[in-house]
């Protein structure tokens, strides 16, 4: 072999190694692109999603959050199953007829109420204790619910807004695709993002 074919050779061999290089700088950019900056991969591929346990009521999930209206006696084996280990009620006394807090200690799963009924007493505290309850909860799977998840809608709607940065508009969005339909409850959402737009109310 001549020192022109060695030439030629050497070329050929850095050309393939200078496109192997250019060829991983772009997939490892491909594959950061999908993943926004200071989130987990598998938080931004977290959608709210329609979902089915049993008979419970319009019930949504996004990611360890299941969003919902009320679920019988025999839902909570399956709300168990899921790896629910919290419940939060908005349901307030005398709703329904049976002993949901007892049932489901009695499975083993948490039992917290954060109950208002009437628009005026969907107040801060109501916004915040659930925003709290949510946070400390962590990756731990949780359900909020009420009767038909109206309440719901409006209290994930302040969720959203203010702890996981969506703008207020998408909010209320997702809020009633979640369930939300009282107008008085969509506008106490709606002040108590306007007054707290950087989560700053946020209680610790």
């Amino acid at each position: 072999m001549n020192s022109k074919q060695i030439s030629r050779h050497l070329c050929l061999f850095w050309l393939c190694c200078f496109g192997i290089s250019l060829a991983c700088d772009v997939s490892a950019q491909e594959i950061q692109a999908e993943v926004e900056p200071g989130k987990k991969p598998e938080q931004t591929k977290m959608t709210l999603k329609k979902v089915q346990l049993g008979k419970t009521k319009n019930l949504h999930q996004y990611g360890n959050v299941f969003l919902a209206g009320q679920f019988t006696p025999e839902d909570i084996a399956l709300i168990k199953a899921a790896g629910v280990e919290t419940v939060i009620t908005l349901r307030t006394d005398g709703e329904i007829d049976w002993d949901e807090a007892s049932a489901l200690k009695a499975a083993g799963i948490s039992f917290v109420a954060v109950p208002f009924r009437k628009p005026d007493s969907l107040t801060d505290d109501v916004f915040d204790k659930v925003r709290k309850l949510l946070k400390d909860n962590g990756d731990k799977k949780v359900m909020l619910h009420c009767g038909s998840a109206n309440r719901v809608g409006a209290v994930w709607a302040a969720c959203r807004a203010c702890d996981q940065g969506v703008p207020a508009e998408r909010a209320i969005q997702e809020a009633k695709q979640v369930g939300l339909r009282t107008a008085e409850y969509e506008a106490r959402a709606k002040d108590y993002i306007q007054r707290t737009p950087d989560g700053s109310k946020h209680p610790e």
